[in-house]
């Protein structure tokens, strides 16, 4: 039978994600992501409607560091999937977990954002910025392709990304990013054939305000589009174009520590693209 990925999409480009910090910084997040929704099969199944529910835990380190007097950061993020798999009016269901495609983004300002210490950085007023990243997913995950579910993909990903903001107020930000996904072939497809997919693009818009100190609130928006699959080099006619809405926030425990969430789900989309809804949570430590 054909395989079905999960989505593993290890963290989503937040609100103030990429907003500045003072160099020699290193973060942990430690997320949970629960994601329901349809799940696309081969159509050559008999039965095409079907559904999935992750859980996926997931670990995220970053370190900054100054690039040519401005801030720079590596991260990596590995992801563990819980997931449950069942085709809609029948009694077929199956339960897969393990480590997921473990992914790698360096990041650089370019422009808005300096290099500073703490000291300096405590000092500093934020500005709009612009800052670019390039994100690599390994096919680290577990991949069967005689299995209805899969945690990996068994390809490369690259992700280019610029990132914008702006500083409307003292407490308010309008943030954007843009970015494009490349990605390797699937070899193993079915166990014999080749599974190709085109770019997929993606932009965001996020704009967040401070209720508090402590506590900020975002709107969210997400649209993509691109990803056409093909098998053999044979087009399945399955190009995204989806809109989700979201909300999002981040409450700081102490001036190291702090609790956010978000919630996204799809609005408009193509008859034949899955509907999702994805709810994270995150805690994050700062040293």
């Amino acid at each position: 039978m054909a395989a079905s990925l999960v989505p593993m999409n290890a963290f989503a480009d937040g609100a103030r994600d990429w907003l500045n910090v003072p160099v020699d910084m290193n973060f942990i997040y430690l997320y949970y992501t629960y994601n329901k929704g349809e799940s696309s099969i081969d159509t050559s199944l008999p039965i095409t409607g079907a559904s999935t529910e992750a859980s996926v835990p997931v670990v995220r380190y970053a370190r900054s560091f100054d690039v040519g007097g401005k801030i720079g950061g590596v991260q990596l993020i590995v992801p563990y999937a819980f997931t449950e798999f069942e085709l809609d009016g029948t009694r077929i269901n199956r339960s897969v977990d393990g480590i997921g495609d473990i992914q790698a983004v360096v990041i650089a300002n370019l422009l808005g954002a300096p290099a500073l210490s703490r000291e300096e950085f405590a000092r500093w007023s934020p500005e709009t910025y612009l800052t670019a990243s390039v994100a690599v997913k390994a096919p680290t995950g577990r991949y069967d392709p005689n299995r209805l579910v899969n945690i990996g993909a068994n390809r490369w990903a690259f992700k280019p990304q610029l990132s914008y903001g702006i500083p409307l107020q003292p407490d308010e930000w309008l943030t954007f990013n843009g970015n494009i996904e490349f990605f390797t072939d699937n070899d193993r497809y079915r166990g014999v054939s080749t599974l190709s997919q085109n770019p997929l693009a993606t932009v965001e818009a996020h704009y967040s305000r401070n209720l508090t100190r402590a506590l900020w609130l975002s709107a969210d928006a997400y649209y993509s589009y691109g990803g056409e699959t093909s098998v053999n080099s044979i087009g399945r006619d399955d190009t995204q174009s989806t809109l989700k809405l979201g909300v999002s926030g981040s409450l700081n425990l102490t001036p190291a520590d702090a609790i956010a969430v978000s919630a996204t789900h799809s609005v408009w989309k193509r008859d034949y693209t899955p509907d999702t809804f994805t709810l994270a949570i995150n805690y994050n430590h700062a040293w």
